[in-house]
């Protein structure tokens, strides 16, 4: 696999642009739930492509054995809990561009 071929999948998000679609690495994230919940919860999950490639204490192993095993890839990181809950945004620039005001 050349650089270039490699660099073409890497995720390049703007300002102003809508959130990548993760919905591959997601269900296999979801495939797995189950499992990783009953025997690996609070860890870390390794997700590439459409695999859950390896569970690990925290994100830098995880990282390590990632770029080891798959190179300068695509790679997701999800921690394993028994349900996603909301994301908490404790700051909100409301003069950043991508914020506009509702009247």
């Amino acid at each position: 696999m050349s650089l270039q071929e490699t660099h073409s999948s890497w995720l390049v998000v703007g300002a102003n642009d809508p959130p990548p679609d993760l919905s591959r690495e997601n269900a296999a994230f979801e495939r797995e739930r189950e499992r990783l919940v009953r025997d690996h919860l609070g860890k870390i999950a390794l997700i590439h492509e459409d695999q859950v490639a390896g569970v690990f204490a925290n994100v830098d192993d995880a990282l390590l054995e990632g770029y080891r095993r798959f190179g300068m890839a695509r790679l997701i990181f999800r921690e394993i809990t028994a349900s996603d809950e909301p994301e908490f945004i404790s700051h909100v620039d409301i003069n950043h561009p991508s914020c506009r005001r509702l009247d």
